[in-house]
């Protein structure tokens, strides 16, 4: 009996105990590797994400200076005539070019009385209803350039009569449409004919002016009517007398949509 009794540390027992501390080591080196790449990936997503903000970052300061810069190059922009530029918001900026004879009298007295002139009306239409911008004095011109509230304000001022709105407003205003139209596509104006207003510039913006001047819109024109008026841009026609009569004037219909 005695012995048949199985001996401690026989040797199955023993190749079991050797094998342990192996596979220890395996399993600790194999989950080092993988908290290893595990690490590895979330260093190169961090990285590729810092990437990527660091590039919107760099996007939105070269369109910020960008536009900064176009808007100081636009700011000392002046017209070369006379020109009345009509904005989204309504505003009216007229740029002004006249004859100066410094013997009549001074640019600090042209400003005063343009000031002044600015002063009273805007006590009496209400105040900031016009603007001075800006005025400076050129060899025998000078120029003026004045924001107006709205179109209303600028004929209140000028007396040259002046609209910008929808066509609905227009027609609502009294304005019959009464002309002939010229279609202007890809900067080439067509025909003049008569056309049907109600259908073809229904929701379209009208810009209508009686002065002998350049019109800026904000948008595309795409009708004209046929009264002395040339295309110049997509945006831009100059109104003007075919006899050089500066005391004539046309009721200039211009149709445009907005960009």
């Amino acid at each position: 009996m005695t012995n048949n009794r199985p001996r401690q540390g026989s040797g199955m027992r023993s190749r079991n105990s050797a094998k342990s501390p192996t596979r220890q080591g395996v399993a600790a080196r194999e989950l080092q590797e993988a908290r290893r790449k595990r690490r590895q990936r979330e260093v190169m997503r961090n990285r590729i994400i810092l990437g990527v903000v660091c590039i919107c970052i760099f996007a939105l300061l070269i369109t910020l200076i960008v536009k900064l810069l176009g808007g100081l190059i636009g700011s000392g922009n002046t017209a070369d005539t006379s020109t009345i530029t009509f904005q989204k918001n309504g505003q009216v900026v007229f740029e002004e070019v006249i004859d100066f004879d410094s013997d009549t009298y001074s640019k600090s007295e042209l400003k005063s009385y343009t000031n002044d002139l600015i002063s009273s009306f805007n006590e009496t239409y209400g105040e900031e209803a016009i603007k001075l911008n800006k005025l400076s004095v050129k060899g025998d011109e000078a120029y003026i350039k004045t924001t107006y509230k709205d179109a209303d304000c600028y004929t209140a001022f000028t007396s040259y009569e002046t609209f910008d709105a929808s066509y609905e407003d227009a027609v609502s205003a009294g304005y019959d449409f009464g002309e002939l139209f010229s279609t202007v596509a890809d900067n080439v104006v067509g025909e003049a004919q008569v056309v049907d207003t109600d259908s073809l510039f229904a929701g379209m913006q009208v810009a209508i002016i009686k002065e002998n001047v350049t019109v800026v819109v904000p948008g595309t024109i795409t009708y004209i009517s046929n009264a002395n008026v040339d295309l110049v841009e997509a945006d831009t026609v100059t109104i003007s007398q075919a006899d050089g009569n500066e005391d004539a004037s046309d009721l200039v219909y211009v149709i445009y949509t907005l960009e």
